[in-house]
């Protein structure tokens, strides 16, 4: 027997003050490391909005949340490939890049459950 499938929609809930302090440290660390911070920053952005985008059931129930798993540990292979892919061919292949980066962060996100404390403070 198939169970069936709930439908969620996804909300993102991400306050400015959380985008601005983001954007500061990642402009403070691009300057600091001459530019290469740029070819890790795209991750980090999407990880920002991931982990505040919450699940809602049918009855608008906040019912989970995506949760990316990326560190710099499992995304350094790629920056240093995409670097040396973007510095050959002046910058071209960086808008390839965004969009791997999007797909790789993608496929390390998953929903989990709120703890039900907190959908109940919720």
């Amino acid at each position: 027997m198939q169970q069936a499938f709930p439908t969620l929609q996804l909300k993102t809930e991400l306050p400015f003050i959380d985008i601005f302090a983001h954007l500061i440290i990642w402009l403070l660390l691009i300057l600091v490391t001459l530019g290469l911070a740029v070819f890790v920053f795209p991750y980090y952005m999407q990880k920002l909005v991931l982990n505040q985008t919450y699940a809602y059931d049918a009855n608008n129930i906040k019912v989970g949340r995506l949760h990316c798993t990326i560190d710099l540990a499992s995304i350094i292979g790629n920056v240093i490939i995409w670097t040396i892919l973007s510095i050959l061919t002046l910058g071209l292949a960086y808008f390839v890049f965004l969009y791997k980066i999007s797909a790789h962060c993608s496929n390390h996100t998953r929903i989990v459950p709120l703890d039900s404390r907190l959908q109940q403070a919720g």
